[in-house]
């Protein structure tokens, strides 16, 4: 059945995953991504993913502490985007790619900062997701 909450769910985790895009992996053709800057990256995007998954559960699961959660993982996907702009930019990718990945990025945080900090709209989530 699909509530808002389930919509909500779906966003959030539709959102953390795409912190993948800041890999190697996703790098267009041609850009160097060895080194250290890269590594840093990747590590911060998964534990930024991994995050999401975990709030994302939190949410369906009715747990209290999700919003936490979902705010830690925003705020470590923002700190991600400085390694990925230093790996990127470093390794040859335009930075017109760049600036638009952080661009969506820190979009989304700045959406799930609003969502769940701004005092009435943070009560409109909760009462979506608990009631």
């Amino acid at each position: 059945m699909f509530t808002l909450r389930t919509l909500g769910g779906i966003a959030l985790l539709m959102a953390g995953s795409s912190w993948l895009w800041l890999t190697p992996t996703f790098a267009s053709k041609g850009v160097n991504t060895s080194g250290v800057w890269w590594a840093i990256t990747m590590v911060l995007s998964l534990l930024t993913v991994l995050g999401f998954l975990v709030a994302t559960w939190g949410l369906f699961a009715r747990w209290s502490w999700w919003e936490y959660a979902a705010l830690a993982s925003a705020a470590l996907g923002l700190v991600t985007l400085v390694p990925f702009w230093v790996a990127a930019t470093g390794g040859g990718e335009t930075v017109g790619t760049t600036a638009w990945n952080v661009f969506v990025h820190v979009l989304m945080v700045a959406g799930v900062a609003v969502l769940l900090l701004v005092p009435p709209l943070e009560r409109w989530v909760n009462q979506q997701v608990m009631g």
